[in-house]
């Protein structure tokens, strides 16, 4: 049952994310990310094109049949992964400074 809270659109561009992620190296054609999202080749081209205008995913350079993720989301990752790293330096600074009570 779907939650009335839940946009459509918005989770197919969310799944659309996770299922080009791995597919860096090869890319996507339109109709193989809708057979993985189980929606219509219309509607995944449409997805496509929202996911490329926030940046999310780019043609790919050799084929521009086919798409990958974008820069934003290398920038999020890449973001996310320093935070996690500068955090846990800090936590083990904070360690050797206030002792194992942390």
């Amino acid at each position: 049952m779907k939650s009335p809270d839940l946009s459509t659109t918005m989770q197919r561009g969310l799944n659309a994310i996770k299922a080009l992620s791995g597919h860096e190296a090869d890319g996507m054609r339109p109709g193989e990310l809708a057979k993985s999202l189980d929606i219509t080749q219309p509607q995944a081209t449409a997805v496509i094109k929202n996911l490329i205008h926030a940046g999310f995913a780019e043609r790919c350079p050799w084929d521009q049949s086919k798409v990958r993720l974008g820069p934003t989301m290398i920038t999020l990752a890449n973001s996310a992964q320093l935070a996690i790293s500068q955090r846990a330096i800090q936590i083990e600074q904070d360690r050797k400074n206030f002792g194992a009570t942390l």
